[in-house]
């Protein structure tokens, strides 16, 4: 689709700064016929992604069932010790981690090894294609790769540090909650409602805290994601239209409008490691 609109970028420049056309239905053709290219990508890519989407959702699906089963089967042939060793009186922790991983499992597997599968094939492509295009451009976005990897890592560390202790926190309160309601004569008859409201406020106390910090982390590398896309559009425009006077003096340059356009369009997306949504991608080209 870069490729495509770069073509398209070129023709319409042709036409708007030509003194004189010839033909000018002829431009109109070269661009209707470039549209109807994107069409067809359209098309394409519609029924991939849902085939895509579909058959990945069903394999996560699936692999979630036969875990959850073999997890409470690998549970039940447990000596009572193991209980009382890993998971102490908090019973309702089981089910609680239970129901927890078996979602994370199911979210990990499902469309997203298709996502991953799709970013790295486009991180791939949009390289080779930017090098053939321009090579000199191409090489000075390349400092994309470690800037979106260090922001990555570092925020995908914190986020999962954060996110785990808010997930134990929750885990240690359902399970409180759990074996206080479904032994309530007992909770009543010693009076352990306030001391076992406090432990439960405590953890979700915590749970709340990691939570708050997690998404902190969030905003901050959704915010760095931006900042090094439109820092890397400022260096490329700055950069491209340089080589565009360049092949305007000296047209055996190769250079043009398109061609750079291209290579911006595609290496500021590629180099996220994660497709744009459509939304994303056209306010970029306006």
């Amino acid at each position: 689709m870069g490729i495509i609109f770069g073509q398209l970028v070129d023709d319409m420049n042709d036409t708007t700064c030509a003194a004189e056309q010839s033909d000018p239905f002829a431009y109109e053709g070269a661009i209707n016929d470039k549209v109807l290219k994107l069409v067809y990508i359209a098309i394409g890519a519609f029924c991939l992604i849902y085939i895509y989407v579909l058959s990945w959702s069903l394999v996560s699906l699936r692999l979630a069932q036969r875990l959850r089963t073999r997890y409470v089967a690998a549970l039940l042939r447990q000596p009572p010790a193991f209980f009382d060793a890993r998971v102490g009186a908090a019973a309702g922790e089981v089910s609680s981690r239970l129901h927890g991983d078996m979602t994370a499992i199911q979210a990990g597997t499902s469309e997203k090894v298709g996502i991953l599968i799709a970013s790295i094939s486009f991180f791939v492509t949009a390289y080779v294609v930017a090098f053939i295009k321009e090579a000199k451009l191409a090489g000075m976005l390349i400092s994309l790769i470690p800037a979106f990897l260090i922001m990555a890592f570092i925020g995908g560390f914190f986020m999962q540090k954060y996110g785990g202790l808010a997930s134990d926190g929750i885990a240690k309160a359902s399970s409180i909650a759990s074996e206080a309601l479904s032994h309530v004569n007992v909770v009543q008859a010693f009076g352990a409602a306030p001391r076992l409201e406090a432990k439960f406020a405590a953890h979700v106390a915590e749970a709340r805290v990691s939570g708050i910090k997690k998404s902190v982390i969030a905003a901050v590398q959704a915010g760095m994601l931006y900042f090094i896309a439109y820092s890397a559009n400022a260096l490329a425009f700055w950069q491209g239209s340089r080589m565009v006077v360049e092949a305007v003096t000296n047209p055996g340059s190769g250079s043009s409008v398109g061609r750079i356009y291209t290579v911006v369009f595609l290496l500021v997306d590629g180099s996220s490691l994660s497709p744009n949504p459509p939304e994303k991608r056209e306010k970029r080209a306006n």
